[in-house]
């Protein structure tokens, strides 16, 4: 289970795959500090991921699942069956959940389970491998949704 904090992150899970690594988890989530500023002191900010934190991790998936051949397990973010899909269409090999599960309790995973298999037949897929990894970077037909220049793009449209 890796940061997403390096200079060359891309580099970094090549480098694990070179080390014989068998696989990386995208990523950790940190605690971070906050101020209550009522009472004037430090405390510690929500412990639990929301679903917009997992933009970097679908990323990150994204432009690593056919570079590499190790496993990628996402996580942090990941709150419902849709999320889940979303990184299997990336290129995740799996997909961890904590947060959700903490919140509905485990009887949860049924739920997303039952989403992942609905959304499955109704696409006509009927594994995972038919799917997995078809909207990773390699395979998208605008790939330069997943680069930095992207957003430059998109952002220079905002008004």
């Amino acid at each position: 289970k890796i940061s997403p904090y390096f200079s060359n992150l891309g580099r970094v899970i090549m480098g694990l795959e070179e080390n014989k690594a068998n696989g990386v988890v995208l990523f950790n989530r940190f605690s971070s500090p906050d101020i209550d500023i009522n009472n004037i002191k430090m405390t510690i900010a929500d412990v639990i991921s929301s679903p917009v934190e997992m933009a970097n991790s679908l990323r990150w998936v994204a432009l690593m699942a056919k570079r590499v051949n190790i496993d990628l397990a996402a996580t942090t973010g990941i709150h419902d069956g849709e999320a889940v899909v979303k990184q299997l269409l990336a290129g995740a090999t799996v997909v961890q959940m904590a947060s959700a599960i903490y919140k509905n309790g485990p009887t949860y995973i049924e739920k997303v389970l039952a989403f992942v298999s609905d959304w499955m037949d109704e696409k006509g897929f009927e594994t995972l491998h038919q799917f997995r990894g078809k909207l990773s970077q390699a395979k998208n037909i605008n790939p330069e949704v997943y680069e930095r220049l992207q957003f430059m793009k998109y952002f220079s449209d905002y008004k």
